[in-house]
């Protein structure tokens, strides 16, 4: 007679085999799964690196038509806006006279109230330490007339930025303070390239020594930043010089 451990024995060896074989089905099932996925990855990996990213445009649009101006006068550079003001106006440079534009309009025409220019001593891509920006300010308006609304401490605080766009850009500035300023030819009178004088320079911009002055609240400027200076004369007659002064805070390429 077979005692019980004899009849369990066929039992268990049944059992063990049966595992053994779950366990070859499932080790067969997971290599195979675990090869799929890889080479899916594979996959994925080579098709990424051949496959240029497709990214939405946030560059913004350029609002001024560059290709038309420039037709018109190839000396036409950049375009400004001060919002609030009704200033709109493109930007020349004269590449014979600093001041040929003193007293003539984009046409080359003379004209008592000028055009916006800068001078030779300012590159065309407004990468100078100071830029500055000459036009005048005329009893019946134009030009820079209403850079005097900066004046109004009401006013300044509410008008922060202004924008100049160049065919390619469009950059941002701070305005960061307004003063009656002398009549000195700001870049004749400061050596920009020496970074002491620079500092000092731009302190007084943070602090002008002028009873006329409006300063943006907790403003600073760093010896590397990048100044635009808005400058037109004084109201009535008087000798010097009104500067509204905007510090670069954004640099973007536009579509």
């Amino acid at each position: 007679m077979y005692s019980d451990s004899n009849r369990r024995r066929p039992a268990a060896v049944i059992l063990i085999v049966l595992l053994l074989l779950l366990l070859g089905i499932a080790g067969f099932f997971g290599v195979r799964f675990y090869r799929d996925y890889r080479a899916r990855l594979q996959a994925e990996e080579l098709s990424e690196s051949y496959t240029v990213p497709t990214t939405l445009d946030n560059r913004p649009e350029n609002p001024v038509d560059f290709v038309s101006l420039q037709d018109r006068n190839s000396e036409i550079y950049a375009w400004i806006v001060v919002p609030n003001t009704g200033i709109e106006l493109p930007i020349l440079q004269s590449c014979a006279d600093d001041l040929y534009y003193l007293n003539r309009d984009l046409d080359g025409k003379y004209s008592r109230l000028g055009s916006l220019f800068t001078q030779s001593k300012n590159a065309l891509d407004f990468s100078d330490p100071v830029t500055v920006i000459y036009g005048h300010n005329y009893f019946s308006g134009g030009m820079f007339t209403n850079l005097h609304y900066f004046e109004d401490e009401e006013f300044f605080n509410e008008n922060e930025f202004f924008y100049i766009y160049t065919p390619t850009r469009k950059l941002t500035y701070r305005v960061i303070s307004a003063y009656k300023y002398d009549d000195r030819h700001i870049l004749n009178s400061f050596n920009f390239s020496d970074e002491q004088v620079r500092r000092d320079y731009f302190d007084s911009v943070l602090n002008p020594k002028a009873m006329l002055r409006n300063v943006r609240e907790g403003a600073t400027l760093e010896t590397d930043d990048k100044l635009v200076i808005l400058s037109t004369c004084l109201t009535g007659g008087y000798s010097g010089r009104y500067l509204v002064n905007g510090v670069l805070v954004n640099d973007e390429q536009t579509k």
